[in-house]
């Protein structure tokens, strides 16, 4: 069981005594930072707050609690003389730790200066029956703190109960969204829902999850790994500027910035190309750090990042050749020479175009610090896309990379269905990849809607998951997302972790 034992006869303690230990409701008037930024209009006046014990302080005739909240922390006096018997009994042998607590009374400000609640009265609003491990603090000195990660993710309440600035993550990344929103629906976006159940997938390079529909006579049907085909589809319908939020899901590896199921902003809109949506882009990360972090200078791992527009711009072969390697210039022989003299594994299937963007993403990607829009790549790797206007070897395509990690991806997509159709079959022809991944079935339907006519269309992904891992100073995926995807503990204790690290080339924002 995953009670504790003191706890539970606690419990059953004061239920005996007919206390109400879970009431249905219990009205507040003022969060804990309302009245802090509300003092002088609430000075002496009564108010009803609520919130988690995280300190109890003094043994006789007057007890300190402190109480804390999503928001804030305060203290709370309580004297003996203002309470019956029965409460009193309860304040000084019934709470524990992490107990939710209501209390009616006066605002004021201790001797110390402390801004405090002369509390009248004191209402138990759930009594805890597990160890809730608050943290303690004096001297700057903190201890009795949960610090263990695999408990932070896979126990996410209790992480959020000990820690406010975890809390506040969850916050900012609400924020980050409902700002992205903004800016879209400002500029005239529809937001659309797209299926997270699909009987094709397509519109990435990924291994999906596949399930059966038993009400289809277990018809195989598969987990979205993304919504560019059915977003394409509403472009084909006449809706001219259309994105979702949504969830996608890829039965990949695991590490510090990737995760199985992650949150995708894509967008798409008509009669424009990547020249267009890279200062869409820029304008909408700016404006989004603006508003949520105040500027558009952050601070990530202790360096300054800067995203006021306009960002640095470059190439895959620019890059490339800054390095010491003219891969414009070079045959795949030639390339391959490269990767054995650097001692990287190439790619599989192995193409001149797989081998550009395998040795940009193993020798320069990491290196980018400030945001920069890496463009133009092989078509080899972008069959959803219109070649470069001027050189057929690759296509209109843009990642913007921020301290190494590539945040998003973006066209001028593809809207001739012939060409289309032609790049699905080369691609096919390719067979697996060195993890034995096949490329996706030829969606035909997709290719039918192209078929009736793609006006010119420009189309962007972002990773919201790495988008909020930048703004908050994160350098984890797991700390931004609330419930990360772990091994349950009955499987660990029967192996080993079983999470795969993640290619460098199967970035989950394409």
């Amino acid at each position: 069981m995953p009670f504790d034992p003191e706890l539970l006869k606690k419990r059953e303690e004061l239920l005996a005594r007919n206390l109400e230990l879970y009431p249905y409701s219990w009205e507040r008037s003022h969060t804990l930072l309302d009245v802090r930024e509300n003092e002088k209009e609430l000075m002496d006046k009564d108010v009803r707050v609520a919130g988690r014990l995280l300190a109890y302080r003094g043994k006789g005739k007057m007890i300190f609690i402190d109480l804390g909240d999503l928001d804030g922390r305060m203290q709370v006096m309580l004297r003996k003389n203002e309470f019956d018997e029965d409460t009193w009994e309860l304040i000084r042998h019934g709470l524990d730790l992490g107990d939710w607590l209501g209390i009616s009374g006066t605002v004021f400000v201790t001797r110390m200066g402390e801004l405090s609640v002369h509390a009248k009265s004191l209402e138990m609003l759930a009594k805890t029956v597990v160890r809730v491990p608050i943290p303690k603090s004096k001297d700057d000195q903190d201890w009795n703190k949960l610090a263990d990660p695999e408990t932070l993710c896979r126990e996410r309440y209790l992480h959020w109960t000990t820690d406010p600035a975890a809390r506040q993550k969850m916050v900012q990344r609400a924020r980050i969204i409902s700002e992205i929103r903004t800016f879209l629906d400002g500029r005239d976006f529809l937001e659309v829902t797209t299926p997270t159940i699909e009987m094709n997938y397509g519109g990435a390079e990924a291994r999906p999850f596949e399930t059966a529909i038993h009400a289809l006579s277990g018809h195989s049907a598969f987990l979205r790994i993304s919504p560019e085909l059915p977003l394409k589809r509403f472009i084909v319908g006449g809706f001219p500027r259309v994105y979702t939020i949504c969830q996608n899901f890829r039965n990949e590896g695991i590490d510090r910035s990737h995760n199985p199921e992650f949150t995708m902003l894509e967008w798409y809109e008509a009669f424009t190309d990547y020249n267009f949506q890279m200062e869409q882009v820029e304008q909408l990360v700016s404006c989004v750090a603006e508003k949520v972090c105040g500027s558009m200078k952050i601070v990530y791992g202790g360096k300054e990042i800067d995203f006021t527009p306009p960002w640095k711009r470059t190439t895959i072969l620019e890059s490339l050749e800054e390095a010491g390697i003219a891969a414009g210039e070079m045959d795949e022989d030639a390339l391959r020479e490269e990767y054995k003299k650097r001692d990287i594994e190439p790619p599989s299937p192995y193409t001149w175009g797989h081998a550009v963007a395998g040795l940009f993403e193993a020798l320069i990607e990491h290196t980018i610090e400030q945001p920069t829009f890496v463009c133009d790549h092989p078509v080899a790797i972008s069959p959803l896309t219109k070649k470069k206007r001027g050189d057929d070897r690759l296509v209109e395509r843009f990642e913007p990379i921020v301290m190494g990690m590539e945040i998003g991806n973006a066209y001028s997509e593809l809207t001739d269905p012939v060409e289309q159709q032609e790049r699905f079959i080369a691609q096919q022809s390719l067979g697996a990849d060195k993890d034995g991944v096949e490329n996706h079935p030829m969606d035909t339907d997709f290719l039918k809607a192209m078929g009736c006519g793609m006006p010119p269309t420009g189309g962007v992904g972002i990773g919201i998951d790495r988008l909020v891992m930048l703004l908050t100073d994160s350098h984890s995926i797991r700390e931004v997302i609330a419930f990360p995807l772990m091994r349950t503990r009955e499987a660990e204790n029967g192996g080993d972790d079983g999470a795969e690290p993640a290619e460098d080339t199967e970035e989950q924002v394409s």
